[in-house]
This record gives structure tokens, sequence and C-alpha cells, in this order.
């Protein structure tokens, strides 16, 4: 008995282990890991990692390895990746490593659209995109720059080499006169009103100001190493969801969110010098001697030898410091990062530093049904300008002006060490460091979104942004410099605000209608108003140098004025994308704004679009052919541009330049009217149709797109001058109509795709042709606008361009330069042989073609980037030549060295003429980037570790005389005393931790 009771119990005994080590391990979760690497054993970071049929999920590190935790649910792993093809994996071990190969139909590539995304297949609009990937080898100063010579239509134009300078960003030419012709930027879902306050900040109410009006970079508030994607919508069936705000393009920046790369720390630096790579050949001083004693002038001489470029030019140096980093979980994460850049310009007093920062947080909840956004990024900048100012029409001197005009035989400085100086009204050019200019600029960029699945396809969207923009400038000219002597030393202050508040709601259904049809429809309220604050105050003869602006009343107050403005927008908006078979797309799009910057008569406006897209690489019929990509695109559209000051359509009310009365002894300023009103006044409006073809062949060795446009722009906002007698001059209107047209090709290739070696390349090219259609209607009639003044010439009324119907923008009109007569003056073409010379078209300022060569190469560990810009065809006022190429100014001023042999009289006046139009066109090395990726496997707390070195603007061929061909003063294709743009070698680290 005994023994079997202990046998049943050893029975029950060794049951419960077997029990409690099956329960015991079925609670124990199964954990797997691995690496996940590309075909060509590269490994993948931000590979999205799912159990499949559940929310239990993971992502790769920096260098492809995974761990996630199994839980209950399906024993299959879900790897996906953009532009990689998705795998599933059964769980049978605890290591599992993946090789996921690209989709080589890029055409899962997702593309930031008007309030939404689409994959790239989808697109039935003109859309080019950049990714970070393209331009992680080597970031550039500022934004813009990524885009230089990247995108088929997009022409950028830096308009100077003063950092923190701004770029003239033109999308298919220009389309208005007067209105404003920038595209519309949108960061982060935000659609920006930039520049305002930049372009705001004066330093003197009237007269010549040697200081500088060139406006601060707006888009100097983004990092670029923050940049995910930038996103360009040409046309306008793709920016007719921006309504009045989309006849120039828009730019959609995206920061980087969500943490793609999964958790780390990334600290990237360089170091820069820079320099300019071209000095102006004026007179030496050998040469400057020989000329006055040949010709018995008389001049002074101290016995220098001194070369004013070189004293105010100098070797620049530049450092940038950032940090990045992320962290998260499936469901929480937050990306972000902290900038510095200091860069020193390479004329004398020039600097800018920027302090940046960036905080992006997503959340998803209730199982995925709602995801909470968060993106802030702040910008502090404080510069310090030189004195350059290359305003047409200032001839008061500056920093670069005298640096060409000072006599070479004249020294720097005195025994004393003083400047040497000779005048007011010419500046010894190294003096002009005496002089402060100063800027401090305070740039917030922050929105919050949110998403709610309703019900399944059913999503509705809230996005509230807020932007503000603080800027504030200080000069100062003391007494003892030259140009503020006489006025017992200058200062001012200048403050100015912009502020921006929107409001946005949407719902947008998405469902698969049929097997065969798929259908995407979005309905939204948008609001968004705009305030700008400013004042400013100047003043002279202080009683000492040392108060400055700190104590500005201390001298005599000569402006003191203020100003507060706003507008706003309400807008109602809609869209729907339609996919039969996946093969037939199409879109429509509408757009009501409502503008308070427009009269009752014409408040609102509508803007629609369509576009049809085929497929036909999904065609049975394709399927033995090379094509892996053939689709052709059709899209027409309307679309606005209200860019132009507020409340021209009523009449407004100004104390300036009216009468001062005295009542008991009280002086009291009128006040009176400055314009007449307008209640007709609306938007411009630019018709848009566009053709285009997205090819690849290959499986997409060979890929690119054809597109031709064209666009007209009519019911111009143009002012007008009204009938005398009144004390009233002008009145805006509706007139006029300017065309453009052109035809766009991006060609991309794989040259190489192997293990060891991958050469990727991309051209491309684009031709745009704008024609002014008309000046005048039945109430206004105009034949031509003369405009673009010129400096330091005679002759035309000192306007260089001409708007006439039949020729494009910017054309240069003017007298054709033939040649010397016997006594060495100027002679001209008379065409019509009545009374002596006739103006005629002289130039165009407009390219024929632009161009951009994109060449991205990796030999193992090695990586090299090479990125070519230029345009043909374009001519260039070069204004600085015409100014200081006449013999008659010297000795006393300094000329070029090209003067000695035109053979002109010493009477002969610097005159405007086709003489001074040069040929514009030019290819630029922009950049040249060499990298090396170090192997980090066997640091434990290293993930990625590369160090670079890039040459920007390495080389320029071109025929252009000045500084460089690159040029805009006040208008594109004018060059005069502009900074000019430096050459720059950086060499730089990224780590990730």
């Amino acid at each position: 008995m005994k023994h079997q009771y202990c046998k049943k119990m050893l029975e029950k005994v060794f049951l419960s282990c077997i029990m409690l080590f099956a329960l015991t391990m079925q609670s124990q979760e199964k954990v797997v890991s691995g690496q996940i690497t590309t075909s060509d054993g590269n490994p993948l970071p931000g590979v999205n990692i799912q159990q499949k049929g559940t929310t239990n999920g993971t992502i790769s590190d920096m260098n492809g390895k995974y761990t996630i935790p199994i839980t209950k649910g399906e024993k299959i792993l879900v790897y996906s990746y953009i532009s990689f093809q998705t795998v599933e994996k059964k769980i049978t071990a605890k290591l599992i490593n993946v090789i996921l190969k690209e989709d080589l139909e890029t055409l899962d590539e997702i593309v930031v659209i008007g309030y939404g995304t689409q994959k790239r297949k989808d697109v039935t609009g003109a859309v080019s995109s950049i990714k970070s990937e393209s331009f992680a080898s080597a970031l550039p100063v500022s934004p813009e720059q990524l885009l230089q010579g990247k995108i088929a239509g997009v022409s950028i134009v830096q308009n100077s080499g003063q950092p923190g300078a701004s770029a003239t960003v033109r999308i298919r030419g220009t389309s208005s006169i007067s209105a404003g012709n920038e595209p519309l930027y949108v960061v982060d879902g935000v659609p920006m009103q930039f520049g305002n306050a930049n372009n705001a900040i004066r330093t003197v109410t009237s007269g010549s100001s040697p200081l500088s009006e060139e406006a601060i970079n707006p888009l100097s508030l983004i990092n670029p190493a923050d940049i995910e994607s930038i996103d360009v919508l040409k046309d306008a069936s793709a920016t007719a969801i921006y309504g009045s705000r989309g006849a120039n393009g828009v730019i959609v920046i995206t920061t980087k969110n969500k943490g793609k790369f999964g958790d780390f720390l990334t600290y990237d630096s360089y170091f820069g010098l820079s320099y300019v790579p071209k000095l102006l050949p004026v007179l030496s001083a050998s040469e400057y001697r020989n000329y006055a004693t040949t010709n018995n002038l008389p001049f002074s001489d101290l016995g220098a030898d001194t070369n004013w470029q070189k004293e105010v030019f100098r070797t620049a140096l530049t450092q940038n410091h950032n940090i990045s980093f992320a962290g998260g979980s499936p469901t929480t994460n937050v990306t972000g990062s902290f900038g510095y850049n200091n860069q020193e310009g390479v004329l004398l007093s020039s600097e800018l530093k920027k302090y940046t920062g960036r905080l992006n947080a997503n959340h998803s909840a209730i199982e995925g049904k709602l995801d909470i956004g968060v993106n802030l990024t702040y910008a502090n900048i404080d510069e310090s300008r030189a004195a350059i100012n290359s305003n047409i029409g200032d001839e008061g001197g500056n920093i670069l002006k005298d640096a060409i005009r000072w006599a070479p035989t004249l020294p720097v400085r005195n025994a004393d060490g003083s400047y040497y100086q000779i005048g007011a009204l010419r500046v010894n050019p190294v003096s002009w460091t005496d002089v402060t200019d100063e800027s401090k600029s305070s740039l917030f960029l922050g929105n919050m979104n949110t998403s709610f699945e309703i019900i399944d396809g059913l999503k509705l969207t809230s996005n509230i942004g807020h932007t503000n923009e603080n800027v504030s400038r200080f000069s100062n000219i003391p007494s003892t410099h030259p140009a503020g002597e006489g006025q017992g030393g200058t200062a001012s202050i200048s403050k100015y605000k912009n502020t921006s508040v929107l409001a946005e709601t949407n719902l947008t259904y998405d469902s698969q209608i049929t097997d065969d049809s798929h259908i995407t429809v979005l309905g939204g309220y948008s609001f968004q108003r705009f305030e700008t604050e400013n004042t400013f105050t100047s003043a002279n003869q202080f009683v000492s140098d040392a108060t400055q602006w700190n104590l500005i009343q201390s001298g005599t107050i000569q402006s003191n004025t203020s100003f507060k403005d706003a507008n706003r927008l309400s807008s109602y908006y809609g869209r729907i994308n339609y996919k039969l078979k996946d093969r037939y797309l199409l879109t429509f799009t509408l757009r009501r704004d409502g503008s308070s910057k427009f009269g009752a008569n014409n408040k609102w406006g509508t803007f629609p679009s369509g576009a049809l897209a085929w497929n036909i690489a999904d065609e049975d019929f394709m399927t033995d052919t090379k094509f892996s990509n053939l689709k052709l695109r059709l899209g027409y559209g309307i679309t606005g541009n209200q860019e132009i000051p507020n409340n021209l359509y009523r009449e407004q009310l100004s104390i300036a330049g009216s009468a001062v009365y005295v009542f008991g002894g009280t002086a009291i300023p009128s006040v009176l009217p400055t314009n007449f009103p307008n209640p007709n006044l609306k938007w411009e409006q630019t018709k848009q149709l566009n053709i285009g073809l997205d090819f690849g062949l290959f499986d997409q060795l060979i890929s690119g797109s054809i597109d031709y446009y064209t666009k007209n722009t009519s019911d111009l906002l143009l002012e007008f001058s009204t009938a005398a007698p009144s004390v009233v001059t002008t009145q805006w209107a509706n007139v006029g109509e300017v065309r453009n047209r052109g035809f766009e090709l991006n060609l991309n290739a794989d040259i190489i795709n192997s293990k060891d070696f991958n050469w990727n390349a991309n051209v491309n090219f684009a031709t745009n042709e704008n024609k002014v259609l008309s000046l005048s209607n039945a109430d206004y009639q105009r034949d031509e606008i003369r405009v673009s003044s010129g400096s330091g010439v005679v002759g035309n009324n000192n306007l260089t361009q001409i708007i006439k119907p039949g020729l494009p923008l910017n054309s240069f009109y003017g007298w054709k330069f033939t040649g010397y007569d016997s006594a060495g003056m100027e002679t001209y073409q008379d065409t019509d042989g009545i009374d002596g010379a006739d103006e005629v078209v002289i130039g165009n300022a407009n390219p024929d073609w632009t161009i951009g060569i994109n060449n991205s190469l990796k030999y193992k560990k090695i990586d090299v980037s090479i990125n070519f810009t230029g345009v043909i065809g374009n001519d260039i006022y070069n204004n600085t030549a015409a100014e200081f190429s006449y013999v008659n100014s010297a000795p006393g001023t300094n000329i070029l060295e090209s003067a000695l042999n035109t053979g002109a009289s010493r009477t002969q006046s610097a005159q405007y003429s086709s003489q001074w139009i040069e040929d514009g066109s030019f290819l630029r090395l922009d950049n040249l980037s060499v990298g090396y990726t170090f192997d980090v496997d066997k640091v434990k707390f290293i993930k990625k570790a590369r160090v670079y070195f890039t040459a920007r603007n390495l080389f320029v061929i071109t025929g252009y005389s000045g500084y460089d061909p690159e040029v805009k003063t006040r208008a594109i294709g004018i060059d005069y005393l502009v900074y000019p743009r430096p050459r720059m070698f950086q060499i730089g680290t990224s780590i990730t931790f």
C-alpha cells in the first residue's frame, strides 16, 4: 500500500513539474533579433518590422540590426521600407537575417503634395522631389541651395555672397510685373509669408546710404540638416489646391520626423574657409602712375602700392555644428536637433551667427486610430553686414565701390596709424569697417496636427500653426567717419515683427470601391491671418559717438515712424483622386479663396484644376517591352497671385508730403489720400496647361520625365498714373497679360550598380520663353514701361530695361554701340536715319536654357558627389564695368585696365549702351564632395562614422568679365557692386552613436 501511495505521489509531482515548466515557457516571450541588409550587403536602417496581425513592432538601427519580442498572434514578421520590396518571414528561429531588394519600380516612393501624400506612381501633376539621402553627403549653408541644378524648370540666382543673403527662385519663368514672383513655401504643413520683415528693415528715410538693403534669407529659419524632403509642385494641376497663392509654384519642405532611423544620436560638424576667386582688373599703382605721367595729368602719389580689393577682402572662416537625435517606441517617438553656424564673410565686417533648434514629436493611440504630432522650429540669427549698398541710383560710396575707385598710389593708413582720408565723397575703403550695421532676428515656426480615423477609410485631421519673425536692425556712422562727419554722426533703429496664425480642418475618405477602382476624397477649410508691425527711428548730430543707437534721443531725431498692418485669407478646398485598374488616374481640385486684400466686388476667387494620367507600362501589350514605367500626364488649372501690398483697393491716407498748419501755436500736419480706390481690384490669374511623360527602362536603370507647359497670366496688377490735377497720382488696376511656355527634361541613370561600385547620374535641362502679350485694356492704356535704373552712367533717362508687348520681361533697351569716331567719341546705330541714335532691344536677361548635371559615385567605403549648374543664352548688363571703364575719371579715381585699350576720348562720359551688355552663360562646378565611411562594427558605442571634404563654387567656365555671372541687382541680369560669391572649402565629420 505504501509503495503504491509513493508511486502515485511521484507521478503527481512529476506531472506538476511538467505543467509548471510548460506554463513557465508559455509565459516567457520569445525574442527574435537579426540584421537587415540591402542586396549589395549594406546595412539598412529605419526598416519597419511588424508582427503580422498585431501592433507589435520595431525599427532597425543605423547598422540594420533589430530586436523584437514576439507576443500572441501570427508567427510572421513583416519587413517593410520605402522603395524596397516588402518581405514576410515565418518565425522559425531566434535569429532572422533579411535581405531587402530595391523596388526598382520606384513608383512606391511617397511624394508630398498639398494637404496629403501620394505614391509617385499615382501622381498626375508635374511634381519633382529631392530626398535627404541625395544631399546628405555635404549640406549647404541655406536650404534653397539644395534645389540648385537638381530640378528642371527651377531657376535659382544667389542674390549676393554675403552670409545669410537670400536667393531669387523662379519656377517656370517670371509671370508678374508688380506682384510677387517667388513660389509659396509650405514648411511642415504651414504656408509661409516669408521675408516681409527682412525686406522692410530700413536704415535711412531718403537719399543715398552706404548700408546694405539686401534681405536676409527668409529660409534661414530652417537648418538644412533637418530637412527630410523637398517637393516642388510646378504645374497648376498640382498647385491649384493652394489657389490664390499657387501661381508661382509651391515648394513643400518636410523636416525629419517619426524616428525614421530608429534611436540615434548624431553629431555633424564642418570647418571651412572661403575667399573671393576673382578680383576686378583695375590699374595697378605702376599702371596708374604711367597713365598719369604719360598724359601729363596731376595726381596724388604718396609712394604707395595698394591693392584696395585685397585690403577689403579676406580669407573667411566658417564652422558648423549640429546634434540630432531620435528615440521612442512604435507608438511614441521624438526627433530633434540643435545647430550652430558661424560664417565670416569675405568682405570685412560681414559675419553671421545662427543658432537653430527643432523638436518634432508624434504619438499614436487608440490602436493607431488617433495620431497627434507637434513640430517646433526656432532660429536666432545675429548678423553684421559690410557697408555695401548695390542699390541702383545710390551714388554714395561704400566699401566695394571705394575699393574699386580709390587710387592705388594712396596708403591705407597715415604714419600715426589713423586712416588716410581725402574727403566725404572719397572714403578710405578699409575705414568702412568703423561703420556698424547689425541685425538680430528670432524666427519661430510651430504647428500641432491631429488625425482621427472615424471609421475605416474616413479620417478627420486638423492643423494649427503659428509663425513669428522678429527682426531688429541697428546702424551707426560715427562723426569721425567721413560719411558721418557732416551730419555729426548718424544712427537708426528699425524693428519689424511679422506673425501668422493658421487653422485648418480636413476630412479625407479613402476607399477601395471595387477590386479595380480606388477613390480618395479630400475636403477642407483653412483660415490664415498675417500681421506686421514696424517702428523706425533715425537721428544725427549726436553729442557723443559713444551713445550710438543706445541713446538715440541724444541726437536730433530725423524720422520717427511706425505702422501696423494685417491681411486674412479664408479658404474652402477639395480634391478627388480616382484610380481605375492602377492604370487610369483622374485628379480634380477646387479651391475658393476669400482675401482681405481685395474689394467687395472681387473678395472671393475660384481656382479649379483637373488632370488625367495613364500608366501605359501596366497595359498587357507592354508586358514584353523594356519599359518598367511609362506614364502619360495631362493637366490644366487656374491659380492666382495676390502678393501686393494690403488695402490697395481702397483709399489710403498719409501725412507724408502733406502741408503743416499752425493752430494756436501748435503745428498740425495735414492728411492726404495717397491713391485712388479700386473696388474691382482682384487676383492675377494664371491658366496653365501641362503635358508630361514619365518613363523608365530596364527596371529603372534609366528613368526620367519630359514636360511641356504653357501658362498665361492675365489681369496683371499694375500701378497707373492718374490724370492731373490731383493730389493723388496713382491707382492700381488689373491690366495686361504675360505668357510663359517651355520644355523640361529630367534624366536619371544607374550607370553602374554592383556590390563594390555604384554610379548614378542625373541630367536636367529646361527652356522657358517669356513674352508680354499686352499692357492695356478698355479702361487703361499703356504702350511700354521703362524700368531698372542704372548707376554712374548717363542717357536713356537712367533706365536700362523695357516692358513692352511682344518682348520678354527683363529685356535690355538702349543704344546699340557701333564703335568710336575719329575723335574717340562713341557712336551708335541710327536705324531710321532721321535724328541720330535710336533705342532698340540690346539684350535679354532670361536664359535660353538652364542646366543641371549631378553625379553620385560610391566605391566600397568612398563616396563622391559632383554637381554642375549652368545657364546658356542670357545677357548681363555690367553696370560696374560701365561706370569704371572711362578714362575721363582718371586719375583721381581708378579704372579698369580695359579702359586704356578702348580708344575712347577723355571727354567721353560713361554711357549706357550695348557695349556693356555681356553674355552671361556659364557652367559652374557648384559642389564637389569626397567622403569616407569607417568600419565601426568593433566599436560598440559608434554606429556610423564618416569624414568628408567639400569644395563649393570650385570653378566657373564663362566669358563674363565681372566677379560672377550669377547676379541680381534689383533686377535679374543687372550687375552693380554685387557682393561677390565666394569659393569655399570644407572638411567635416558625421558620427552616429
